[in-house]
Formats: C-alpha cells, structure tokens, sequence
C-alpha cells in the first residue's frame, strides 16, 4: 500500500517529538514538506528527516505551492489550527491538529464545516485515549464490570515548566491546553458526552505561570452522571501520572488508576471484605500519537471518520469552553449554550 504524502507544520519543540518518534518514521505516511517559522527549527528537523531546503518553508501556503501533498499535520498553538484548515482543505488535502482543535468553538465549527464541504477527513490527536491504562478502564466501564457507573473523580497534579513557550502566557493554561485530554479522555471511557459544567480557575501563588494553573471542575454526564476533576499544573509535591489519577464508582465496585496502574476494588458495607486487585494490561500497537496518526491514516483511505474525528473533537472541547464561560461568568453552564 502506497504511503500518503504529509506536510508537517511545527517541527520545533512538541513538533520536533512528533517528526522524530513519528511522522518521519512512520509506516502509513511520507513525508514531503516540513514548515516552521523558526529557521533554526528547520535546520534542526532537516537534521533529523533528511529533508532539502526545497522541501523546507516558513508557510503553509509556500508548502502547499512547493511540493505535491495528500494531508497536512498541524503542531502548532490552536488559533493557528484554523488558518491551516482553511488552506489544507481548499487545496483538497486531508487535515489532523494537535489538540485543542481550535482556539474558540467558531473556529473549531468552522474546520469541521469546511472538511464536510471538501470531503476530506479531519482529526484531532487526542493520543491519551490510545494508551493501555486508560483502555483498560474503557473497558471496565463499558462491559459494566463495575456495575453501573454512578460517579467519576479525577486528580491531575503535576509541576510542569513551559516557560518559553506559548502556554507560559496563555488563557487558560491547564484548562485549554491539558484539561482537554482528561475531558476527552471520560468521553473516551465513559461512552457518553458531558451536559453541564462549574468550573473555577486560580493561580496559586508560587505558580511561575501567567495565567491559572488551577483548576476545579463538577461537571455532568448525559444521564446526569456527576463528575469532579481537581489540577494544578504547578503543583510542588507528590505527581500523579500525565493520565491523572481516577475513581470510577459503579454499583458493585470500583475502577481505579493510580500511576499507569488499574485497580478494581470490590467491598460490603463498611468496606468489609474489602478486595484489590491490580489488573494486567495488554500492549497496544501502536499507541499514543502513532495510533492517532494510524488512525488518521485509515480515515483517508477508508473515507471512515476517525474516532478522534473533528466533529466529535466539537463535543470535547465545547465542555473546555463551556469551563471558560463558568469561570469568567461564575455560574453553571450547559454544554447546549455553546454549541
């Protein structure tokens, strides 16, 4: 089967990992173009792909006019993401962002209706669902080995440093930029889309972010599934893992995980005979962003939306907007309101 010819955007940083693990090895993809406006992350890329300056640009645009492409990965801050759609997808080329989707649901709503006008596949990579931690509890959840599920809880906390880069001085740094993974990630889990959210932001004091690093959240799932999630992105101490740390509440027991581990806990009333046991994981390949970039790959060439699709991205990043407009007008929000 014939690889499909890529054009990355954003090649330094979060990029550069991206076209070193990924999309300069991968087996679905060629790729073709490599664009940055940083020319030493250029230089750097080349080093890495083998990639000639004819092969190298400082625009979308240039790159589009330069070589012959069928899709285009965008690694780049999410206002961004708009522009390259609109430019991917009226030269007919298929499109996945990085996550969020968009930096406003207009833009977001936008990207989608212009992939349906040209008939091609666009895909968000929300890599966290495609890991085996968090596919496990997937499966907790929707073969009911819990029972029916009651509650959620996640804890996110880990003192992560992006001074130099955009989300130093972002919005919403926690909220917008990792929240969305979590978010996605109960959809992913749960099965079912998120109704309402209250949500508040805060900067503590020793945080060396911009803008809030903390969040709190109690949001509601479709059948009025209630769940909270607590993070701060500069929080000194004990870490959880980048998938946070859960607590599924069934009916009959519970679903837990804690650092890449699952637990499945079952009890009587007063926790009387209490069982924990820690379940085994099965590997998945590929995993994280290569199954996102596979799976984008399969959309091209079945015309099957991927999971991670842009119109079901829309559901996942209208709950984070919906957390904005809590914040900023202090007071519960319907997911409905946004979208």
């Amino acid at each position: 089967m014939s690889k499909i010819r890529l054009i990355q955007c954003g090649v330094g940083g979060f990029g550069g990992g991206w076209l070193e693990h990924h999309t300069h090895t991968s087996p679905d993809f060629e790729l073709v173009g490599i664009v940055d406006i940083s020319p030493a992350s250029l230089e750097n890329a080349a080093k890495i792909c083998g990639l000639p300056a004819s092969q190298q640009f400082t625009t979308l645009e240039a790159a589009l006019d330069g070589v012959q492409a069928d899709a285009v990965l965008t690694v780049t801050p999410p206002p961004v993401h708009v522009q390259h759609a609109r430019l991917a997808f009226g030269r007919g080329l298929h499109l996945m962002t990085e996550k969020p989707l968009a930096g406003s649901i207009e833009d977001a709503k936008e990207m989608v209706a212009l992939a349906q006008k040209a008939g091609r596949q666009l895909a968000v990579s929300q890599q966290y669902r495609y890991r085996p931690a968090t596919w496990k509890l997937r499966e907790l959840v929707r073969t009911e080995t819990i029972g029916t599920l009651g509650h959620g809880h996640l804890d996110f906390y880990i003192p992560a440093d992006f001074t130099g880069s955009f989300r130093e001085t972002m919005e919403f740094p926690l909220l917008l930029d990792m929240a969305i993974h979590h978010v996605d990630l109960i959809r992913s889990i749960t099965g079912k889309n998120f109704t309402k959210v209250t949500a508040q932001s805060f900067n503590p004091s020793w945080s060396w972010y911009q803008k809030d690093a903390g969040l709190k959240m109690l949001m509601e799932l479709e059948g009025g599934i209630p769940f909270s999630y607590s993070g701060d992105w500069s929080a000194l101490g004990r870490s959880t893992g980048w998938n946070g740390n859960w607590r599924l509440q069934g009916s009959t027991g519970s679903a837990h995980l804690e650092k890449d581990e699952v637990l499945l806990a079952r009890s009587g009333k007063w926790s009387k005979d209490e069982a924990v046991e820690t379940l085994s994981l099965e590997a998945m390949e590929p995993e994280g962003q290569a199954a996102t970039l596979h799976r984008f790959a399969e959309a091209i060439r079945t015309g099957v939306p991927s999971e991670t699709s842009g119109e079901d991205n829309l559901q996942s990043l209208a709950t984070l907007i919906a957390a904005m407009k809590s914040v900023q007008e202090k007071r519960s929000v319907l997911i409905s309101e946004v979208l």
